[in-house]
């Protein structure tokens, strides 16, 4: 028996290793549930389309991040996604699905076993404090909302010993895993949806577990793999964004696993008053050296060093970009290349003008993987 197994686990690598353009990582399996094949296809049909990943077009064709860091690239089968909104349901097809960053979903009774612990870091009994903290901490991503909202109860213990998990939590798991959101963003190619996905499965066909079901509350990110190209380019224009708090919101979505590659030319007159006398390209007047307001100087791709001094807009005409609404500013200059930790939606911006006057002209950016 233990030979047999043996045998099957070396077959399983040999054929991944065999198959570069399929999965990055073998997930779990208890990340997969393995069913039959699809109502009204043969094993035969299934099979055939999960072997055709690389052909263009080929509908429901995704790469899938878990939650456990795993990534797997498979055929959805399931043709819509139900997703409750502010203005009513929708009905999504997912042949029309770019990507999707998922917000927190709960496996069934997580959410009630989250409250109880919660409550539990204020008890009479020191012991079932204790075992209240371990279990959130064990919980992992799953009760950090709910934690980070116990640190701000007026309860002085419950307070404090969710103020001892959170420092807990964030040393164990990364940004990009400690959601506060339950909120799931759904790009399609016409516009982007907030809401909450109500389908609790999706079924899909992989070409090493075969057709299994996947469950919405382990994923993190999904991204169509034969979606058109994943490049942006957008013109940025200094005499909006190079003001103080205007950021452009482009449309790429960074995933905080691929690499991330953003180019840009152009001139930016940052005291056009006196035309051609301060012209700068996308590095800026320091030339791949900037310090922010926030007293963080930042040098060359993105390197970041805190605490070194506040020159404000010493870097003027500089591009720079954030990874969300709330994201750290890094520069970008001529070229950034590297694969951001976070994930989100990309903003880009250009630093005001050191003479505190509107600057004018653009810088034209491609952003890609």
């Amino acid at each position: 028996m233990h030979r047999l197994m043996f045998a099957s686990l070396v077959v399983v690598g040999l054929l991944a290793a065999a198959a570069p353009a399929q999965n990055k990582d073998v997930p779990f399996k208890s990340e997969l549930k393995k069913i039959g094949p699809a109502p009204g296809k043969t094993a035969a049909d299934a099979g055939a389309r999960a072997k055709a990943p690389s052909e263009a077009g080929v509908p429901g064709d995704v790469e899938i991040n878990f939650l456990n860091g795993s990534v797997v690239r498979m055929i959805v089968q399931s043709e819509k996604l139900e997703i409750v909104t502010p203005y009513g349901p929708l009905a999504v097809p997912v042949k029309d699905i770019r990507s999707i960053e998922f917000g927190l979903h709960f496996p069934e009774g997580i959410a009630a076993k989250i409250d109880a612990a919660v409550k539990s870091l204020g008890g009479n009994d020191y012991r079932e404090r204790e075992k209240a903290g371990k279990t959130l901490v064990e919980l992992g991503p799953f009760s950090y909302p709910a934690v980070l909202e116990a640190s701000r109860a007026k309860d002085l213990e419950i307070s404090r010993r969710a103020k001892e998990i959170v420092k807990q939590l964030q040393l164990n798991h990364p940004k990009k895993d400690l959601k506060t959101s339950d909120e799931d963003k759904i790009v399609t190619p016409t516009f982007t949806i907030a809401g909450r996905i109500v389908t609790p499965m999706l079924r899909a066909q992989t070409e090493l577990f075969g057709q299994v079901e996947l469950s919405v509350t382990k994923m993190r990110t999904l991204r169509a793999v034969a979606a058109p190209s994943a490049n942006v380019e957008v013109t940025l224009d200094a005499t909006k964004y190079a003001n103080a708090g205007q950021w452009m919101e482009t449309n790429f979505h960074v995933d905080g696993r691929a690499p991330l590659v953003i180019t840009a030319k152009g001139v930016v007159d940052t005291w056009p008053q006196q035309p051609g006398q301060y012209l700068v390209g996308p590095n800026g007047q320091q030339g791949g050296r900037m310090i922010l307001n926030n007293g963080n100087i930042i040098v060359g791709g993105g390197v970041i060093r805190k605490g070194v001094g506040a020159l404000g807009q010493a870097n003027g005409g500089a591009l720079v970009g954030r990874i969300g609404e709330d994201g750290e500013p890094f520069q970008i200059g001529e070229r950034y290349e590297g694969t951001p930790e976070t994930e989100g939606k990309l903003y880009l911006h250009i630093v005001p003008s050191p003479w505190n006057c509107p600057s004018s002209g653009t810088y034209e950016v491609k952003i890609g993987r």
